[in-house]
């Protein structure tokens, strides 16, 4: 069974060092602008498909940082693994 994976990085300004929120997206495919997670209190302007999203502290320009992918639990994978670790229980 193959488990559903995200990608998740911070957007980060280049200028200030600002981190306004985070992109988190499916490992299959592109990130996009929807995939724009902002943090608590967030006040920038809202990420829109063709405009460049910028810091909301200081409009400077953003990048990505530390890029990585996560295991996404849902219901089905948890009763899977739980059967898995059962059987193992079972046979040793």
């Amino acid at each position: 069974m193959r488990l559903p994976t995200r990608v998740i990085a911070d957007v980060k300004c280049y200028y200030c060092g600002h981190v306004s929120g985070q992109m988190i997206g499916r490992s299959d495919r592109p990130l996009r602008a929807t995939d724009f997670v902002p943090r608590p209190g967030y006040r920038g302007e809202p990420a829109q498909p063709g405009k460049r999203m910028r810091c909301e502290r200081c409009a400077g320009p953003v990048f990505l940082e530390d890029a990585g992918s996560a295991i996404v639990p849902t219901p089905a994978v948890d009763k899977a693994l739980a059967r898995r670790l059962a059987a193992r229980k079972k046979a040793a």
